[in-house]
């Protein structure tokens, strides 16, 4: 089975039709969709309704809050967000019943400007909520995937500015895989790029991650990134495509 995460940024608009094809593309049998909006949402989940992917869970985002939509042509059961009320949007729990895993989108928020920026504290909060979640987790079959805003340093960024770099290292450390890296020895490649005064392409970073327990790791294939999405501009960020037995 194929698995797609992506952040689609700002929901999509007037995007909608372009990202069903360019999804559609790569033929996934599980969607995982971060920065879904409730309006074009609407229209994004009635597409691929018609498309085969009839199962669809989400964070129900209100207004223009970025939440999370996963699409399946298999059944999904929605669990219990473990995080803080607060981070509920930004976190979908659920079980693939007929794959036999399962599944946690985490969009983390971003870092703000100084170690006691309320951003920098809310990020923390919920990497603490995440790292706890995966501790109980470490011997079930399970997947984190999504857009962390995290990585490790000189290794998922040229430099020394993630916030919540500890906590990402952390989850090797408990005993998961991170499986781009696991089927990527040695390669360097982002998925997203700031950008500078001027509309100008700045430094380059690894958000978009897929962490396996020992048991799903068995099952992985392969693990890549689809970054033509992002070159061309349907999003600022490129896709993870998981390939599991």
């Amino acid at each position: 089975m194929i698995l797609l995460t992506w952040n689609i940024r700002h929901g999509g608009g007037a995007r909608v039709a372009r990202f069903v094809e360019e999804i559609a593309a790569h033929d996934p049998d599980v969607i995982a969709l971060t920065e879904y909006r409730a309006r074009p949402g609407k229209v994004l989940s009635e597409i691929l309704f018609e498309r085969g992917w009839r199962h669809v869970e989400t964070t129900n985002p209100s207004g223009n809050r970025n939440g999370i939509a996963v699409f399946s042509r298999g059944r999904l059961i929605r669990k219990r967000c473990p995080a803080a009320t607060e981070h509920h949007v930004r976190w979908l729990q659920l079980e693939l019943p007929e794959q036999g895993f399962g599944l946690s989108v985490l969009h983390i928020p971003a870092a703000g400007s100084s170690k006691t920026h309320p951003l920098n504290l809310e990020k923390r909060r919920y990497w603490d909520a995440v790292l706890a979640a995966a501790g109980a987790r470490i011997h079930q079959p399970h997947l984190l995937a999504g857009d962390w805003n995290t990585g490790a340093h000189h290794a998922d960024e040229t430099g020394k500015t993630y916030v919540c770099a500890e906590h990402f290292l952390q989850l090797s450390a408990m005993g998961w895989t991170d499986l781009w890296r696991h089927h990527n020895p040695g390669r360097t490649e982002w998925t997203w790029y700031s950008t500078l005064k001027g509309g100008v392409r700045g430094n380059g970073f690894r958000l978009d991650h897929a962490f396996a327990t020992p048991a799903l790791t068995r099952r992985s294939i392969s693990c890549r990134y689809s970054h033509r999405e992002r070159e061309s501009g349907v999003s600022d960020h490129s896709m993870v495509l998981l390939e599991l037995d």
